[in-house]
C-alpha cells in the first residue's frame, strides 16, 4: 500500500515569490521524489515571504491545524530541505515532535536521515545547523545595509510620508536609492506641523485627534487614499526625517527592541519642516503625555509648575509648604531630594515668583514697543520663506493648468464619441490629481498671505493691554497658568535672579489668531526671546 505525503514550500521573501525563484522548483522537485517512490501528495501548502525563523506563517499555521485536527491524513510532511520547514532549533523540535504525536514524520527531499535514534540527532544537527547559517546571514545582511546607509543611500524599504524614492547610481544589477521631496505630500507635512502647533488661525493648537479630523473633513488623504487614522500623525510629529536626518537601525529587526544611540546610522535627507517648529512640537506632544508630564502639574492651579528650573543646575521648581500651609515656595527638586551636595539650591515665596515673572512679562515683552520689534525681526526672517512659497506656488498653478487642458482633452474625445468607460477611469484620476493640487495651493496660499504683517499698531496696543490686564488679574488662574505655559519656555531661578525665554513666533501668531487660545489647548515651547534685562528676585 502506498504512503501519502503533505508537500510545504516557503521561500523568504517576498521579492523571490514574486520571481518565482524558489517555490515552483520546490513544488516540481516534490512531485518528481513522490512519483518515483510510489508515493500520493495529499495536500500542498506554501508560504511566499515568510521567514522561517518563527511559526508567524499563516500557511504553515493551517497545515499543523489540519494534521492535528484530522482533517487531513498523512504519513509525511515532505520539504524541500529542513530550512524550508524551520530555522530555530528549538522551534524544529516542538513542531516536528507535534507532527510524530499526530503520525506523521518529517522528510526532507535532499536530506534523508533514515529512522530511529540516529536520524532524530542527525535532524537536531542539521537545524542547529540552519539556524547558525540564519543568523550569519542576517549579521552579513545587516552590516551589508548599515554600510550602505552610511553611504548615504536608502534601504528599500517605502519612503516615510512627505518623500519618494529616486535611484542615484546603479551597481550592477542594484539599484541605489535616495529618498527626495514629494511635493504635494510634503506640503501636507508642513501643514500638520502648522495645525498642531499653531492651529488654522481660527482656534488655537490643534490636538491630534481634532487634527484628524480636520484633515479627512476636508478630504486630504494619506498616500493610499484612505483617511488620516490617529497613529499617522503620531508617527509624522515625532519622524526626525522631516529636519534633515533619518536614523536608520534603531530597532532589532527580529524582536523589534530598541538599538543603543551609537549603533544608529545618520542619513540626511531633504527637510520639510523648520527645526525649531519640530522642536516646539516636541515639547508640546511631551507635555500632554501622561508619562512624561504628570496630570498633577498639568492640571495644577500654581502657576509656575512645569515652567520654572534651578539656574544651578536645571533640576525643575517644585513646591513646599511652610507654618502647616500658611506659605508657599519654589524650591529646587534636586536640592530637596539630595540635600546640598545635589545642589546648593534656592528657595523663592510662591507669590513672590509668580509676580516677578508675571510683572516681567507685562512690563517688558507685552509693551507695544517690545512687540513690534519683535514682530519685525520675525517678518524679516519669513521673508525668504514667502519667495520660496511663491516659487512653490507658481509651480502648482502650472501643474493645475496641465491638468486642466488633460480634462479637456477627454472631455473633448466624450463629445467625439469615444465610449466613456474607455475615459472613464482617467478622468476620474486628473480630478483626483487636480483636487488635490489645488487643496496644496490653498495651503501655500494661507502661508503666503500669512497675516502677519496686517498688525496695525491699534490691534498691537488692544493685545497688549488686554493680555496685560487679564494676566495680572488674580481672579483667572487657569487663564494666566495657561497663558504663561504658552508665552514662556523656561523661567531659571537663581539667588537674586530670573531669567524667563519664549517663542517670538508664538507672540506673533496670538497676535494675528481671530480668537484668543482656550487655556486646554495651550503649548510648551522652546524659547528664542528673552527680557531685556534679568529680573531680581
Amino acid at each position: 500500500m502506498g504512503q501519502n505525503a503533505i508537500v510545504y514550500a516557503r521561500v523568504s521573501t517576498i521579492r523571490q515569490a514574486d520571481h518565482d525563484l524558489s517555490i515552483p522548483d520546490q513544488i516540481a522537485h516534490a512531485e518528481r521524489y513522490c512519483k518515483e517512490r510510489n508515493i500520493e501528495i495529499v495536500g500542498t501548502y506554501v508560504d511566499p515571504g515568510a521567514s522561517a525563523r518563527d511559526d508567524n506563517r499563516p500557511q504553515f499555521q493551517r497545515m499543523m491545524d489540519d494534521v492535528k485536527s484530522g482533517a487531513i491524513r498523512a504519513d509525511m510532511v515532505l520539504v524541500h530541505s529542513f530550512s524550508r520547514f524551520f530555522r530555530d532549533a528549538y522551534g524544529f523540535a516542538v513542531y516536528s515532535r507535534m507532527l510524530e504525536k499526530s503520525g506523521t514524520r518529517l522528510m526532507s527531499m535532499t536530506q534523508e536521515t533514515g529512522e530511529g535514534a540516529q536520524a532524530d540527532l542527525m535532524r537536531q544537527i542539521l537545524s542547529s545547523f540552519d539556524e547558525y547559517q540564519s543568523a550569519e546571514t542576517a549579521k552579513h545582511v545587516t552590516r551589508s545595509m548599515i554600510e550602505n546607509a552610511k553611504r548615504g543611500f536608502w534601504n528599500g524599504a517605502a519612503a516615510p510620508y512627505g518623500y519618494k524614492t529616486i535611484i542615484v547610481e546603479r551597481h550592477g544589477n542594484k539599484d541605489k536609492k535616495k529618498l527626495d521631496l514629494e511635493p504635494q505630500e510634503a506640503e501636507i507635512v508642513k501643514l500638520i506641523f502648522q495645525l498642531y502647533l499653531y492651529g488654522d488661525g481660527k482656534t488655537g493648537p490643534l490636538g491630534i485627534k481634532n487634527l484628524v479630523s480636520y484633515l479627512n473633513g476636508r478630504g486630504v488623504k494619506n498616500r493610499n487614499g484612505k483617511p488620516f487614522r490617529i497613529q499617522h500623525i503620531q508617527e509624522a510629529l515625532r519622524r526626525p526625517a522631516y529636519i534633515g536626518t533619518h536614523y536608520f537601525n534603531r530597532t532589532e529587526s527580529r524582536t523589534r527592541k530598541p538599538r543603543p544611540r551609537e549603533e544608529w546610522v545618520e542619513i540626511a535627507v531633504p527637510p520639510i519642516v523648520e527645526e525649531s517648529i519640530f522642536h516646539a512640537v516636541q515639547a508640546q506632544l511631551d507635555a500632554r503625555n501622561p508619562t512624561m508630564t504628570p496630570p498633577r502639574i498639568a492640571s495644577s492651579r500654581i502657576l509656575l509648575t512645569g515652567v520654572a528650573t534651578c539656574d544651578s543646575c536645571g533640576a525643575p521648581m517644585r513646591t513646599r509648604t511652610g507654618k502647616n500651609g500658611q506659605y508657599w515656595y519654589y524650591t529646587c527638586s534636586r536640592s530637596a531630594d539630595m540635600g546640598k551636595t545635589g545642589c546648593a539650591g534656592v528657595t523663592v515665596p510662591m507669590g513672590k515668583l509668580d509676580a516677578i515673572v508675571t510683572d516681567a512679562l507685562c512690563g517688558q515683552v507685552l509693551q507695544p514697543d517690545r512687540l513690534e520689534h519683535m514682530l519685525g525681526s520675525l517678518l524679516a526672517r519669513n521673508s525668504g520663506r514667502r519667495a520660496a512659497a511663491q516659487a512653490r506656488l507658481k509651480e502648482l498653478k502650472r501643474e493645475r493648468r496641465e491638468l486642466d487642458q488633460k480634462l479637456e482633452k477627454l472631455t473633448d474625445a466624450l463629445e467625439k464619441g469615444v465610449p466613456l468607460d474607455t475615459v472613464k477611469t482617467r478622468i476620474t484620476q486628473r480630478q483626483n490629481e487636480r483636487e488635490q493640487v489645488s487643496r496644496v495651493i490653498s495651503f501655500v496660499n494661507r502661508e503666503i498671505d500669512s497675516p502677519l504683517s496686517a498688525v496695525t499698531p491699534a490691534k498691537l496696543e488692544a493685545f497688549s493691554k488686554g493680555l496685560r490686564a487679564r494676566l495680572q488679574e488674580e481672579g483667572e488662574p487657569g487663564f494666566r497658568k495657561a497663558y504663561l505655559r504658552l508665552l514662556l519656555d523656561n523661567v531659571a531661578v537663581a539667588k537674586g535672579r530670573v531669567r524667563i525665554s519664549g517663542r517670538k513666533d508664538v507672540l506673533a501668531y496670538q497676535l494675528t489668531a481671530e480668537k484668543p487660545l482656550p487655556p486646554s489647548m495651550v503649548p510648551t515651547f522652546v524659547g528664542e526671546w528673552c527680557t531685556r534685562h534679568d529680573s531680581n528676585v
